[in-house]
């Protein structure tokens, strides 16, 4: 059982009996869908699982139409709400302001990186999965290049951070999964791990999870471990960590296609950067793929994605982040470039739209960023830009963290690169 067939499966199990009355009752976000709504609904996630490793794009829009008939009200209701932190404040921000943050915010976390602090790559001492190593070393790769008096040093930290994530790449060139946090359950990845390992212990490899049991999980920290590597090489230019790259690209190429559209989109995402360094045809072409069946075929026209968990901010931000990778290398005359930036547009609308009413959302800040330079200037998505950076960091709202490297970029390259 995986991807949304899973997450309606719980759903189901949890779920209270409830009237038919019920059904009709307009949901809140976090609340749960009728168990009937949930049974109705299984036949078309189960006919989408099948069309998802078919490749049929037809199939899988058919039965996408048919679970958001099944779903009525539910279809792109969160099953966890967003907490918002307003008031959403459009002001204008000069976005120079948030350098000097932004390096001090480096030099106090530089300690806690992963190849600093379990240099040997002990499966056994991770607590979050390699994106614990990709998250920052991308974000510095990225602030080294914007900033030149700083490049030397961060230079340094970059390849010593790369070189790690390319001594603990498999063979095949995939990137594991630690079963660190399956030993002592943190957060959610680590419940998740943990009753995996207990319930097919042989997936565990010398201390590592090679492959995901066909949910397509493990494209999640693989995809960032691949994006790091290109973000390293375009600073290094150390041709190891673009073959890296290249072959967790190759990796990807293949893998089948999942219910939990997220997943897809690391993978997309990733060809996307490889296909931005190396202009090989195979990796846009897969990306394009992926995007077009696993992707978009899971989204609502009014911008969100169907399924209870693809509706959450932070999965709406993470499939606009990666469809963002692909449009920033995609031709212009391409295709799919028309229907690539509808959808696009129509989730940061989205996006937008709840931010300027409700107020930032610890997410969307850098979907914000690049759309504006990749897609050009749109006055909402500029207004709620200003409304995350005004509210980040204060009462209790959470940071910009490595969102301020693409909010940076845009503040030194504003100008749309299509």
């Amino acid at each position: 059982m995986t991807g949304l067939r899973l997450l309606f499966a719980t759903a189901l199990a949890a779920a209270p009996l409830s009237h038919a009355a019920d059904s009709a009752a307009a949901p809140i976000p976090g609340q749960r869908p009728p168990r009937e709504i949930l049974a109705r609904v299984r036949p078309a996630l189960d006919a989408g699982q099948r069309a998802l490793a078919a490749g049929d794009a037809a199939a899988v829009r058919a039965a996408v139409a048919e679970a958001v008939a099944a779903l009525g009200p539910w279809a792109g209701n969160p099953e966890t709400a967003t907490r918002h932190h307003p008031p959403p404040d459009r002001a204008p921000v000069d976005l120079a302001l948030l350098r000097e943050p932004w390096l001090a915010e480096i030099a106090r976390n530089l300690r806690g990186v992963p190849w600093r602090k379990n240099p040997a790559g002990n499966p056994r001492l991770m607590t979050a999965g390699l994106r614990e190593a990709a998250v920052p070393l991308e974000a510095l790769a990225r602030t080294a290049l914007l900033f030149p008096e700083r490049r030397a040093a961060l230079e340094l930290e970059v390849r010593a951070g790369a070189d790690w994530l390319v001594r603990l790449q498999r063979a095949d060139g995939g990137f594991a999964f630690p079963i660190g946090p399956a030993l002592k359950p943190r957060d959610k990845v680590g419940e998740i791990v943990a009753r995996a390992v207990a319930a097919r212990p042989e997936i565990v490899v010398e201390d590592w999870i090679p492959d995901d049991p066909g949910d397509g999980g493990l494209q999640f920290d693989h995809g960032l471990c691949g994006r790091a590597l290109v973000s390293a090489w375009e600073l290094t230019r150390d041709p190891r960590h673009l073959a890296a790259a290249r072959r967790a690209a190759d990796w990807a190429v293949p893998r089948a296609m999942v219910t939990n559209w997220n997943y897809n989109a690391f993978s997309v995402g990733l060809l996307a950067r490889v296909h931005g360094a190396t202009g090989e045809p195979r990796y846009i072409a897969a990306a394009v793929r992926k995007a077009e069946v696993g992707v978009l075929s899971g989204q609502l026209p009014g911008g969100r994605w169907f399924d209870a968990h693809n509706a959450c901010a932070v999965y709406h931000h993470i499939l606009l982040r990666d469809l963002l990778e692909l449009a920033r290398v995609l031709p212009a005359d391409h295709t799919f470039r028309p229907t690539l930036d509808d959808a696009l547009r129509r989730g940061l609308d989205q996006a937008a739209g709840e931010t300027l009413a409700l107020g930032f959302a610890g997410t969307w800040t850098d979907n914000f960023a690049v759309a504006l330079r990749v897609l050009g200037e749109r006055a909402s998505w500029r207004d709620a830009l200003n409304v995350c950076l005004n509210a980040a960091g204060r009462g209790g709202a959470p940071g910009l963290g490595v969102a301020s490297v693409p909010v940076l970029e845009l503040a030194t390259r504003s100008t749309p690169v299509r």
